[in-house]
């Protein structure tokens, strides 16, 4: 009898700690876990998608030998006390990974500072609460700003005539586009959230043109 009484207290704690869990969010605390979720799930598709195409870089690691210690090294959680409230390391880690003389792990550097910034538009949380600091929606856009960027500067730098990282593939007969649907995906991602968030604000958020692309990351801080 005393074993039932203990097991039914244990399951009514465990549900009302759930249950409180779930009145201490909101909709769009709920919304937003999904987000970085989302988030998440296409760069670790990312990074798998561009060592695949490009293996020679992880070679070049000089701390870890496979994709996998890659991706759980990225993805670590971060001690808040220790980042850089600027947000310009994050910036700093994708320019080396495009930098003409460097000849490590490009892959590594970029990806690791892009999910650095993608983090950081969420205030490196991934559990969200009523009692939490909100998100800006201007760091949201940002991000996805710094995505397109991204997707240009991975077009575009080359060295001896050739792309640093290959992406697309569009010669001849077999096309992959699989990169632009995944980068879409990302950015999309990070304007919708930015809206959501713009639309609890009250207030609006800047946009670049379409059809102009900055070759400058934006720095996304605390």
């Amino acid at each position: 009898m005393k074993i039932i009484i203990i097991a039914s207290i244990f399951f009514l704690t465990g549900c009302q700690n759930n249950i409180l869990k779930n009145i201490a969010k909101s909709d769009i605390d709920i919304v937003t876990e999904i987000h970085i979720s989302n988030a998440k799930s296409d760069i670790e598709d990312l990074i798998i998608k561009l060592y695949k195409l490009n293996p020679v870089y992880i070679k070049k690691n000089e701390k870890f030998n496979n994709v996998s210690d890659v991706i759980i090294d990225i993805f670590k959680v971060i001690d808040i006390k220790k980042i850089d409230a600027t947000g310009q390391e994050n910036i700093d880690l994708i320019l080396k990974g495009f930098a003409e003389d460097f000849s490590g792990d490009r892959i590594y550097f970029i990806t690791k500072g892009l999910y650095g910034m993608i983090y950081a538009s969420y205030n490196y949380k991934e559990k969200f609460y009523l009692t939490d600091q909100k998100l800006s929606s201007q760091k949201l856009m940002n991000t996805s700003i710094n995505l397109k960027t991204l997707v240009w500067r991975l077009s575009n730098t080359k060295k001896n005539n050739t792309l640093l990282i290959k992406t697309n593939n569009t010669d001849g007969l077999n096309m992959n586009l699989s990169f632009e649907r995944l980068f879409g995906k990302l950015i999309n991602n990070q304007e919708n959230m930015s809206k959501i968030v713009s639309s609890q604000e009250g207030r609006g958020i800047q946009k670049v043109a379409t059809n102009i692309v900055s070759t400058i990351f934006l720095p996304i801080g605390l």
